[in-house]
């Protein structure tokens, strides 16, 4: 029974509180604005971050592990020796993918020949930086002294070749005896029957790649990057439809979601505020709180602003998901303030307002308080993962938190104090003047009767006794969910149908598919997805070139250690994930051929050992034209006598979605693990891939701390371990539901779908471990009357928060953003499985636990007497007619009041008169 005493001493604890807020409102009312105007003050100093590797993929992700090794043995050079194929970072660059309007040909003569006009008008785009301006040329990462666009050099040939001349696919065979690849330019290619040459081609695409790796330069291609685009917004053509990116486009475009979401906000904002005055208007214009409505919608705005501005004062960057954060925070203010409220119009309304402040904190502040406490810590477990977007969503949104249950206990219960003032003085809601009652209005018109009255005691009988009105909610929930739920044939159903749903749940989890496409990321509408979509149609065939690195100082010129090598090349060129031998780069194969083709003919060329075959290699084989960019594969020490290093390309085919991208990273580390020499695998890509491998075991670790948590706080919460295990299961059964049902949503289990996740942890306890405490606290006999008291005690505050947290979220529904529809779907999850939880699944649970397992009943005597058997007392923790009104403790420790079905109070006698507490299955 801990939390009972927990429970007593934080009740009573804010029942002097609130008493002292009763007798002090006003510092309660303008040191908390004072407070979120200087912390709002922090917002001056926001910084974005629209970092697409810095959020969305895992810090310790291997990938970045690899780059680290990779730019150690082979450094870029683009200002001198760049090659696309051999990239350690994406870099710099700026993408057009072109198609033909007239037909699905981009080879025709008229489409290249417009092709090749865009790439001269491109090349001659103009950016100024410090009153200088650059062109392409200026900017451009070079080999050989020559500026590298992929595919130029394709559009070239296709362009100056004669009727008798073919393009290959993949590779094409160029007139100097060299090979290029066209698998990279061409897309949606049709071959010609039997043969590897080209017939049509549905998309062309060129890439012009820009020097990052000095500041200076960096700087100037971003700004021709914007340039380039800006271009490209006005760019107009008869003959060819043209999608462009660029390498800053992605992080561009995250950024200006943010300006495009805050709008709707407002429209959250206009909502909730509509929904909150008309459920706390009532037709009696004393006793309605439009105000307070108003009121505490901003109070969980201050919540909001205060905890953007603490964050960036702090240096936590703003990043787009945390937009989403407001719609979230405001629809649980509103839950918090519909607590307050409801516990308010459970006072004597005959109390002073110092009284009725203190009962109502004694009863909701403690709810607020559990509420807190679920959801800060489901937000601070969700901040230690390693994915950074949700670190910081997590540290926003757990100090809203914390702000809201602030803000609520202080300025909303000021404003409170004030209502209740005007309230006890029988005042207008919207004039503050006197009200006449009802009964004085009698001879006044209709329309003065119904605007212009109100009666503050109404409820209260001629003997002064509070006869409580239930709401039309908690009488629906009584009378007929609680009673229909309980019939022995509709707990039949509602098991069968929860075993269908667990089901449909489970085998939902085994389809989850793991991680964010990154054109997601984008709105809808921006060009970087129709990019994107044009890129995944017709470019899927040949994906990335993988580097197989190995880093040991391997005897290349011993035979055995060539079989090595060569075995070991092969077993990453076999999978299903590459295409072969023939489409690989190996500078130690084409060295050998080298040697066996011109050893003849060359006098001295062998690579028999050491000596010879270092020679050759340095001074033959790497300066000749065809073979020069094997220079980057191979690292030497200072005095080039020895090979440290050497790299190895794989070509990679039809890695078309995110399962193969994962099962491609993981295939790859795996042959690199099991071989001979220290091996790395590596492309710019697999730092990307890496979440995928991170997403699940992350949200594993997740919600196996939050859930584990999560029980010792059900542990204290309800008073008994073995409801604790049901809250529990209860937990687990909603997150299963929410990733088995988001995944049939076209959910993707991501960084922004883990944050729900996170956060499901939190509700779910808010929804059950309430429910389940009103059912073991009931001293009913029966455990169906037991599920229908605790429908009746806290359906309606499930029913109104889940409401007001689906319409704090709505307005995301229709965003132009994956991201936020995302997190509307996965919360609409969260809140409708917990509140079926809540009210239907847990309530027919709980009837078959029985009261022996999830409760003692406590029965006092009075000098061995038990209370009068007519006067039917019963405990209850609220003091209505026919309840207890004050839980004792085991022994002699204070009095206890008994309100009985008569109306009138029984006191108990005195604490040395209490004896014999005993534990028995008793309903009275």
């Amino acid at each position: 029974m801990a939390y009972a005493c927990i429970e007593r001493r934080i009740s009573r604890l804010f029942a002097v509180y609130g008493g002292f807020l009763a007798r002090h409102p006003l510092p309660f009312l303008v040191l908390p604005v004072l407070l979120a105007c200087g912390l709002g003050a922090g917002m001056y100093f926001m910084e974005s971050d629209s970092s697409v590797e810095g959020l969305y993929t895992p810090e310790n992700g291997r990938g970045k592990t690899e780059r680290a090794l990779v730019e150690k043995h082979f450094p870029v050079n683009d200002s001198r020796d760049f090659q696309a194929s051999r990239l350690v970072t994406f870099g710099r660059s700026a993408s057009v993918i072109v198609t033909s309007k007239e037909n699905n040909n981009v080879l025709s003569l008229a489409v290249l020949s417009e092709v090749q006009t865009l790439y001269r008008n491109i090349s001659g785009i103009e950016a100024r930086l410090s009153r200088t301006k650059y062109t392409f040329a200026d900017l451009c990462a070079l080999w050989q002294s020559q500026c590298v666009v992929g595919g130029y050099q394709l559009l070239n040939f296709t362009l100056g070749k004669d009727e008798n001349t073919t393009i290959g696919y993949p590779w094409t065979n160029l007139p100097d005896g060299t090979r290029l690849f066209s698998g990279a330019t061409l897309g949606g290619v049709t071959l010609e029957s039997g043969s590897e040459d080209v017939s049509t081609a549905a998309a062309f695409k060129l890439t012009f790649y820009l020097r990052s790796e000095d500041s200076e330069d960096d700087k100037r291609s971003e700004e021709w990057e914007k340039a380039f685009l800006s271009y490209m917004d006005n760019f107009e053509s008869n003959i060819i439809d043209v999608s462009r990116s660029s390498s800053q486009s992605l992080e561009n475009e995250l950024a200006k979601l943010t300006v495009r979401i805050i709008p709707r906000f407002s429209i959250t904002f206009t909502v909730l505020i509509t929904f909150s005055i008309l459920s706390c208007m009532m037709l009696d214009m004393v006793r309605t709180k439009p105000w307070l409505g108003m009121l505490g919608v901003v109070s969980a705005g201050m919540a909001v602003v205060s905890s953007m501005g603490l964050c960036l004062y702090c240096g936590v960057k703003f990043t787009s998901v945390v937009a989403s954060m407001p719609f979230l925070i405001v629809g649980i203010g509103v839950d918090d303030m519909f607590i307050m409220l409801a516990a308010w119009r459970k006072t004597h309304p005959g109390g002073s307002v110092e009284e009725r402040m203190g009962e109502t904190y004694a009863e909701a502040a403690v709810s607020i308080t559990i509420t807190t406490v679920t959801d800060g810590l489901a937000f601070g477990i969700g901040a230690i993962t390693v994915f950074p977007a949700i670190r910081i969503f997590c540290i926003y949104t757990g100090v809203a938190v914390l702000f809201d249950y602030f803000f609520q206990v202080t300025f909303f219960g000021a404003c409170m104090v004030y209502v209740g003032r005007r309230e006890k003085g029988n005042r207008h809601a919207a004039t503050c003047m006197r009200a006449a009652t009802p009964k004085e209005a009698e001879d006044r018109s209709g329309c003065y009767r119904v605007f212009c009255t109100g009666n503050t005691m109404a409820g209260v009988n001629e003997k002064g006794e509070f006869l409580s009105s239930d709401h039309a909610v908690m009488v629906f929930l009584k009378d007929y969910l609680g009673p229909f739920i309980t019939k022995p044939w509709v707990k039949v159903v509602v098991m069968l149908v929860f075993t269908g749903y667990l089901g449909g749940a489970i085998w939902g989890c085994t389809q989850a598919r793991e991680g964010i496409r990154l054109s997601n990321l984008a709105a809808d509408d921006s060009y970087v997805v129709s990019y994107n979509n044009k890129d995944d149609q017709h470019y899927m065939s040949y994906g990335a070139k993988i580097s197989v690195v190995f880093t040991d100082e391997l005897e290349y010129w011993d035979v055995t250690v060539q079989k090595q090598v060569a075995n070991a090349l092969s077993r990453f060129e076999e999978t299903d994930f590459t295409s072969g031998k023939n489409e690989s780069e190996s500078w130690l194969r084409d060295y050998l051929d080298f040697i066996d083709q011109f050893s003849s003919i060359i006098p001295g060329l062998n690579a028999s050992s050491k000596l010879p075959f270092i020679i050759n290699l340095k001074d033959r084989f790497l300066t000749d034209p065809r073979f020069k960019r094997y220079e980057l594969d191979i690292q030497f020490n200072d005095n080039k006598s020895k090979i440290l290093a050497s790299r190895f390309l794989v070509q990679t085919k039809e890695i078309t979605n995110s399962v193969r991208e994962k099962d491609l990273v993981i295939k790859m580390r795996e042959l690199a693990d099991q071989g001979l020499f220290r091996t790395t695998v590596y492309h710019p890509s697999f730092i990307f891939y890496d979440q995928y491998i991170a997403i699940v075991p992350n949200t594993l670790q997740n919600l196996g701390i939050a859930t584990a948590t999560m029980f010792v706080v059900a542990l204290v919460l309800v008073p008994h371990p073995v409801c604790s295990v049901w809250v529990t299961l209860s937990i687990a059964s909603i997150c299963t539901g929410v990733v088995g049902y988001m995944t049939f949503w076209d959910v993707n289990l991501d960084a922004i779908s883990m944050i729900n996740i996170i956060m499901c942890i939190g509700f779910s306890v808010d929804f059950s471990a309430h429910i389940t405490y009103a059912f073991v606290s009931c001293k009913e006999d029966s455990s169906n009357a037991r599920s229908v008291f605790a429908l009746y005690s806290l359906g309606m505050p499930i029913l109104q928060g889940a409401l007001s947290t689906i319409l704090g979220v709505a307005a995301l529904s229709t965003a132009p953003s994956y991201i936020f529809r995302t997190f509307f779907k996965t919360m609409f999850l969260v809140i409708l499985l917990g509140a079926l939880h809540g009210l239907v699944i847990l309530p027919v649970v709980l009837t078959f636990v029985g009261q022996d397992v999830c409760g003692n009943k406590r029965k006092y005597s009075v000098d061995n007497k038990p209370p009068p058997d007519d006067q039917n007392c019963f405990k209850s923790p609220h003091g209505q007619d026919g309840k207890l009104e004050t839980q004792p403790k085991d022994g002699d420790v204070e009095l206890a009041n008994y309100r009985c079905n008569s109306g009138n109070t029984t006191h108990l006698p005195t604490p040395s008169q209490y004896t014999n507490p005993s534990f028995e299955p008793d309903g009275k």
